[in-house]
């Protein structure tokens, strides 16, 4: 049997078997609404709560684990078929392009998958860490617990959290009873009944991946945080909201923080003044020994991104910055700024971001980035 024939066949029973295991995890008993006043609650009731959120911190686990598996296996599926099209001499440019779209995109999912996963194995680790508490402990980290939960509950069922469309857009413009024109004659009102169609005869629509919402979610919209011009020069400054890059934390760190704080989170956006482009990097770091740990991001010290299509940027910083503690939630924050050239530009529109090389002061660290298509989404927005 042909080889191009196969491979399709793998990925599409990958991509059925993602499906099945998504509808699986729809199946899962309800979450219940937020726990009364812990402080109000009888041992008794501090116990059942605590057994109940334990319950489902349990099928959270499983059903983010097996959502990771799917992904993976969808994943692998596909890098195999795209690694495949590149070498078959027959396949077009298209069809190869097409196949390396899919790749990347379940890449995104397995991602997505798999940090879902990791938190909702804190989330279980928490709440059993809650349930061989006394009473008193399990009232005090009640709420906690439903918290981590709840957010679990809404990514796993978004559809249960969606808001009315009221809710959104107001009711302003909106048609109501009395704005309504008259009822028309009946003889106008009774419109033919449309002709059925035979099923059988009907034409079946096959399935592509790039129609999946799962695989090819909808853009976000551009979002910017600044869009001024200068009195005097004329020149318009726009800067992207920063959004969330990556998070990281390292084995030791694992140990010595509470389940679901990150030892790192970088945050990133691209501005622009005029054609001069920058890149915006924010982190976070919750560590008492930062300075000795990571020292400062100083001036000319490199960024290095590395895109998914094996594409590496080298930027430089362009001021120092020894970073500053916030005193409310003890973590330091560091910026940095990288000015991208247009050459860099063009390339980060073009594909998506997959590891991220920081020169620390005391050397350099290398992350793995989450939200791999931020930069490129922000890219195409900076000039709309």
């Amino acid at each position: 049997m042909n080889n191009r024939t196969i491979r399709p066949n793998i990925i599409l029973a990958a991509l059925a078997f993602l499906c099945l295991s998504l509808h699986g995890l729809a199946q899962q008993a309800t979450f219940p609404a937020a726990p009364p006043e812990p402080d109000s609650l009888t041992d008794s009731e501090a116990d059942e709560w605590t057994r109940l959120l334990q319950e489902h911190a349990q099928a959270f686990d499983a059903a983010f684990s097996q959502k990771a598996a799917a992904a993976a296996e969808a994943y692998a599926a596909a890098d195999q078929l795209s690694d495949a099209a590149k070498k078959d001499t027959l396949m077009t440019k298209a069809e190869i392009d097409s196949l390396s779209s899919l790749a990347r995109e379940a890449k995104k999912t397995d991602r997505e998958a798999g940090r879902q996963a990791k938190q909702a194995s804190k989330a279980l680790a928490f709440a059993e860490k809650v349930a061989e508490m006394d009473t008193e402990g399990r009232r005090k980290n009640l709420s906690k617990c439903y918290r981590q939960l709840k957010e679990l509950d809404e990514l796993l069922h978004p559809e249960n959290y969606e808001k009315p469309i009221a809710a959104i857009i107001g009711t302003e413009g909106v048609v109501t009873a009395d704005s309504l024109p008259p009822a028309l004659p009946e003889a106008v009102q009774e419109a033919p009944a449309p002709k059925t169609t035979d099923r059988s005869t009907r034409p079946v629509t096959p399935y592509d991946p790039k129609k999946d919402v799962m695989l090819n979610p909808p853009e976000k919209p551009c979002a910017l945080a600044r869009n001024t011009r200068d009195e005097f020069s004329g020149e318009l400054y726009r800067e992207l909201r920063r959004e969330e890059l990556f998070r990281y934390t390292n084995d030791v760190m694992k140990k010595l923080l509470p389940p679901g704080q990150p030892h790192i989170v970088c945050e990133a956006a691209l501005s622009a003044a005029g054609e001069s482009v920058s890149l915006h990097l924010q982190f976070s770091i919750r560590d008492n020994n930062v300075r000795r740990s990571f020292g400062s991001l100083a001036k000319n010290s490199i960024a290095v991104l590395k895109l998914i299509d094996g594409t590496t940027i080298t930027l430089y910083s362009q001021r120092n910055d020894d970073g500053y503690l916030d005193p409310e939630t003890q973590i330091y924050r560091f910026q940095g700024q990288y000015p991208v050239e247009a050459s860099a530009l063009k390339k980060i529109r073009k594909s998506e971001l997959d590891k991220l090389r920081i020169a620390w002061g005391t050397g350099y660290e290398d992350y793995e980035v989450q939200n791999i298509d931020l930069l490129m989404r922000q890219a195409r927005c900076l000039f709309e």
